[in-house]
C-alpha cells in the first residue's frame, strides 16, 4: 500500500505545473514556428521527423537513440503517436509509465517539440470481439469515453505538448473502417471539445488524410467541422503507395489548400507525414507502384527523393511544416499496420540508427532552407523545350540569394518501354540553362543531394537578369544550384 501511494504521489508531483514553469518549457519549443502568418511572403517551412513507438517493444535506449539522431541532424520537432488502446487498457485504467518518461526526456532533455496524433479504439470500447485482429480501427461504441481520454491525456501532458492530432488517415478504411464521414466528424468534435477544455491554448489538428482532399471538404461543408480544427494535416507517399509521379505533389497540395480556403477558415496546413521507401522485390514496390529504373527505391535514390520532394512541397507556398516518415527502419520482427514491407523501410537511418544517405540529404536541405525564402519558380525561364524531361523549382532568400533545384522526371508512364524487370538503366542526359530575372553578382555553387558542392562558373550576369548556363542533368540525380546575391 505504501508503494502504491508513493507512486501516486510521485506522479502528482511530476505533472503538477506552475504557470511560470509551463511558460519556461514552452519558450524553448517551436510551436509558434509551425504555423505561418503570411505564406505569400518569405517564410521558413520547418522540417521534422516522424516515428511510432509501440510500448511493448520499445526500450528507453531505442527512443533515446532516436532523440540523439534528431539532435545530430538539427531536427527540432517530432510527430509521435499516443495509443489510446495501449494507454487505457481497461475502461478508466491507464498505463502512463512509458509515455511519462518519453515525453519528459524528449522535451526537457532534448528540446524536442512534439506533435502527437492519438488513436486507436481500445478492445473494450469496440464492436469487434476482443480477440479480433481489427478491433482498433472501428469507431468506438461510446464516443464520450474518447472525450474523457483526450481530456485526461491533454491534462497530463499540457505543459510539454500544445498540439493534438485526432486520429490518423481517417479517409482510408484501414484506419477508419466504416468510412462514415459524419461519424468521424462527431468523433472529432468530442475529442476537440475535450482538448480545449483541458488546455485552451492547445491547437487541434485534423487527423492527417492519406490522399483524399474531398474528405476534408465533406467534413467542413457537410458536417460543420471547421470550427473544431486549428490545423489541417495531409500525407503523401507518391511513388511508394501511389502510382502518381512525385511531381504531382504540388497539385495535391494545391487541392488541399483550395478545399481549406473555400470550405474552412484558412487553417494552416501541415504535411506531417511524407516518405519514400527503400524496399523493392524486383520491380515490385507495392500494390500501387512498380519500379522501372534500377535506382528506384534504393538508399541512394531515397536521398535524391527527399531533396526533390521537400523542394516541390515548399514551392507551393501552402505548407507551413513538413515531417518525414520516419527516423529509422524497423527490425524484421516488428509488427506494423498495413504493408509489412515498405512500412519497415522508410527510415532515413537503418534499424541500428546508422545513417542512410537520406539522413545527410535531410540535413543538407534543412540547412539550405534555414532562412526565410519564397518561390520564384514561375519567373525563372528554362531553355528546355516541351519534349524535355527536365523539371525545376526555384527560390529566393530574403537577402536576394537564389536556390535552384533541377532534375529529370523519373516516373513518366508514356515513355516507359515494355521492360518489366525494374532494372532499366537510365542513360538520359540533358543540358539546360535557366534565366533568373534578377542581377546576381555573387558566386555559384552546384550541389548534389548530399550537399557535396563545387564552384559553378558558367553564369552570365547582366543588369537585370542572371543566366545559369549549361547545367547537366542526369537521370536519377538532382542538381542544386545556390547563387549568392
Amino acid at each position: 500500500m505504501k508503494k502504491i501511494l508513493l507512486i501516486i504521489l510521485t506522479g502528482m508531483l511530476l505533472f503538477a505545473c506552475a504557470p511560470d514553469e509551463e511558460k519556461a518549457i514552452q519558450d524553448k519549443l517551436m510551436y509558434g514556428e509551425l504555423t505561418v502568418k503570411n505564406n505569400t511572403a518569405y517564410y521558413t517551412m520547418p522540417l521534422g521527423l516522424c516515428e511510432d513507438w509501440p510500448e511493448e517493444t520499445t526500450t528507453r535506449d531505442i527512443y533515446v537513440n532516436d532523440f540523439e539522431l534528431l539532435k545530430r541532424s538539427g531536427i527540432k520537432y517530432l510527430r509521435i503517436s499516443f495509443g489510446w488502446d495501449a494507454i487505457e487498457y481497461e475502461k478508466d485504467k491507464y498505463d502512463w509509465l512509458f509515455w511519462d518518461d518519453f515525453v519528459k526526456t524528449g522535451v526537457e532533455e532534448y528540446g524536442i517539440t512534439m506533435i502527437p496524433y492519438v488513436c486507436y479504439t481500445p478492445a473494450w470500447n469496440s464492436t469487434e470481439p476482443v480477440d479480433s485482429a481489427l478491433y482498433w480501427n472501428i469507431p468506438p461504441v461510446d464516443m464520450e469515453e474518447w472525450g474523457e481520454f483526450m481530456f485526461d491525456l491533454t491534462t497530463r501532458y499540457k505543459k510539454w505538448i500544445k498540439t493534438w492530432e485526432l486520429w490518423n488517415e481517417p479517409d482510408i478504411w484501414i484506419y477508419w473502417r466504416t468510412q462514415d464521414v459524419g461519424q468521424f466528424a462527431e468523433f472529432h468534435k468530442i475529442g476537440a471539445d475535450a482538448v480545449r477544455k483541458a488546455d485552451p491554448e492547445a491547437k487541434i489538428v485534423l487527423g492527417g488524410i492519406a490522399y483524399r482532399p474531398e474528405w476534408i471538404q465533406s467534413l467542413f461543408e457537410d458536417h460543420g467541422l471547421s470550427p473544431y480544427v486549428d490545423i489541417v494535416n495531409c500525407h503523401n507517399y507518391f511513388e511508394t503507395w501511389h502510382k502518381n509521379p512525385v511531381e504531382e505533389i504540388t497539385s495535391y497540395v494545391n487541392d488541399v489548400y483550395n478545399v481549406v480556403a473555400k470550405y474552412g477558415n484558412n487553417q494552416p496546413i501541415w504535411m506531417a507525414e511524407v516518405g519514400y521507401s527503400t524496399f523493392r522485390q524486383g520491380s515490385m514496390v507495392s500494390d500501387s507502384y512498380t519500379a522501372y529504373y534500377e535506382y528506384e527505391h534504393t538508399p541512394n535514390y531515397q536521398a535524391v527523393d527527399i531533396v526533390k520532394r521537400i523542394a516541390l512541397v515548399r514551392s507551393t507556398g501552402q505548407i507551413d511544416a513538413m515531417a518525414w516518415y520516419e527516423i529509422k527502419d524497423l527490425p524484421p520482427s516488428d509488427e506494423v499496420i498495413g504493408d509489412i514491407y515498405n512500412n519497415k523501410h522508410l527510415g532515413i537511418a537503418w534499424a541500428d540508427h546508422s545513417p542512410k544517405p537520406a539522413n545527410q540529404a535531410l540535413i543538407f536541405v534543412n540547412e539550405l532552407f534555414a532562412d526565410p525564402i519564397k518561390s520564384i519558380s514561375e519567373s525563372v525561364v528554362s531553355s528546355a523545350d516541351e519534349k524535355s524531361d527536365s523539371r525545376y523549382v526555384a527560390f529566393e532568400r530574403e537577402n536576394g540569394d537564389v536556390i535552384l533545384f533541377a532534375w529529370l522526371q523519373t516516373v513518366q508512364y508514356d515513355k516507359r518501354t515494355d521492360d518489366k524487370t525494374g532494372m532499366v538503366k537510365d542513360t538520359r542526359v540533358e543540358t539546360v540553362s535557366y534565366t533568373i530575372p534578377s542581377a546576381l553578382t555573387g558566386t555559384g555553387t552546384l550541389y548534389n543531394e548530399l550537399g557535396e558542392g563545387s564552384e559553378f562558373t558558367s553564369i552570365e550576369k547582366s543588369d537585370n537578369q542572371t543566366v545559369v548556363k549549361n547545367v547537366t542533368l542526369e537521370g536519377g540525380k538532382i542538381a542544386v544550384m545556390e547563387i549568392k546575391k
